[in-house]
């Protein structure tokens, strides 16, 4: 059932059913709904890249390297904006502002401007009716025109200059589900067809690397040749990305991984590049209690996390002669959410890798803005709700 489940997976991702057949390929349903409608109000074909007029706007529809369509929008950012100076924010813009222009039924723009907690100005315009606006308004890029993209970690605000004046501005949620159009369950069935699709460009840093010259200044000794690495903190002073080395020879230091110090060479895993050839053992938890089983190399599964912008951050719960249980917070800002992965490494994996496994449970794309607290202190504080 397990196999089955994750090849009919790996067909939808790729546009393929069973059997063979061919389906139009969208990287969400939200984006096949949009597509949808643009077919039948405004005969547009959005199952291949291309940009085409709406009204007095532009249409752009890409795709992504499996070929499936991953944006549909109308264009307010210059391609070389998107390019040069990568952000969340651009798809999402010409995203909803391309379902608030086509909403015509309940609920309306205004309606759903609220439930979303968005908010849309386009100065000396206030007061028109939505819809019109976007299909009168939109900015055009040009000579004298500026953009200005902050936020203050808990939302977005874009806006818009002309000469400078402001013309356009928009204010949202860091929500992923926001942001993607797609609802948690989607998000968590993407995350295994998303890893295995995945490829790293390279080849993977080695583990005994030494620290480059300058890193070492940072270094707090701990004794018998240990030091550590102080990093930021999430949430909890436990849960860091404290990293940790030994004095090598010719005063080298490089990451700790020994058996002997099997807690802080756990931290260094899911830390540092020292993951190769070790396997990591998974339980994915999914939306309705279901739950998927599978093995990948744990250096994979931490690249694509890194790659998709998150940061590591390790809390050890446990730590004996036999194994080492903790917390791993993998955490993406631009986009509010995390990944949390619960661990338990054998003590005696930092001395023959190859010859064990780890074992992780898996809740993937945990929203930022309503999470509990992870675990307890050794102090045994009682968990309570936190809000970035």
């Amino acid at each position: 059932m397990k196999k089955t489940f994750c090849i009919m997976m790996l067909c939808l991702a790729c546009g393929v059913l069973p059997g063979g057949a061919q389906t139009a390929r969208y990287a969400c349903r939200n984006l096949q709904q949009l597509a949808a409608e643009l077919g039948r109000e405004y005969d547009i074909d959005c199952t291949r890249a291309r940009q085409v007029p709406l009204g007095r706007n532009v249409l752009v529809v890409t795709q992504d390297s499996l070929r499936r369509v991953d944006h549909i929008g109308l264009q307010v950012f210059p391609e070389h904006i998107v390019r040069d100076n990568p952000s969340p924010v651009y798809r999402f813009v010409e995203r909803y502002l391309l379902e608030l222009y086509l909403r015509r039924e309940q609920p309306t723009p205004a309606q759903r401007l609220a439930e979303d907690k968005v908010t849309l100005r386009f100065p000396g315009h206030e007061g028109e009716d939505v819809r019109s606006c976007i299909g009168q308004w939109l900015p055009r890029f040009g000579a004298g025109t500026s953009l200005v993209v902050s936020t203050d970690n808990n939302r977005y605000t874009v806006s818009i200059y002309e000469q400078g004046r402001p013309c356009f501005g928009m204010r949202f949620p860091i929500r992923y589900e926001l942001l993607w159009g797609m609802n948690k369950r989607e998000a968590e069935n993407g995350f295994y067809t998303g890893l295995m699709l995945y490829r790293r460009a390279g080849r993977p840093a080695s583990a005994s690397a030494p620290l480059a010259v300058g890193e070492a200044s940072g270094l707090k000794p701990l004794g018998r040749g240990v030091y550590v690495q102080p990093g930021d903190s999430y949430q909890l002073a436990s849960v860091n990305a404290d990293r940790y080395y030994r004095l090598a020879a010719r005063g080298a230091y490089v990451p700790l991984m020994d058996g002997r110090h099997a807690a802080e060479s756990a931290r260094n895993l899911f830390l540092l590049p020292c993951a190769e050839g070790v396997v990591a053992r998974v339980t994915q938890r999914l939306y309705n209690r279901r739950r998927l089983d599978f093995e990948v190399p744990l250096s994979r599964l931490l690249d694509y996390c890194r790659a998709q912008g998150c940061r590591a951050y390790v809390g050890i719960e446990t730590a004996d002669a036999s194994q080492v249980t903790g917390t791993v917070v993998l955490l993406n800002p631009s986009y509010g959410y995390l990944h949390q992965l619960y661990f338990q490494m054998p003590a005696a994996l930092p001395d023959d890798p190859s010859a064990h496994a780890v074992r992780l449970e898996l809740y993937a794309y945990v929203p930022t803005h309503n999470i509990g607290l992870l675990f307890q202190e050794e102090s045994g504080e009682e968990k309570k709700q936190t809000e970035m």
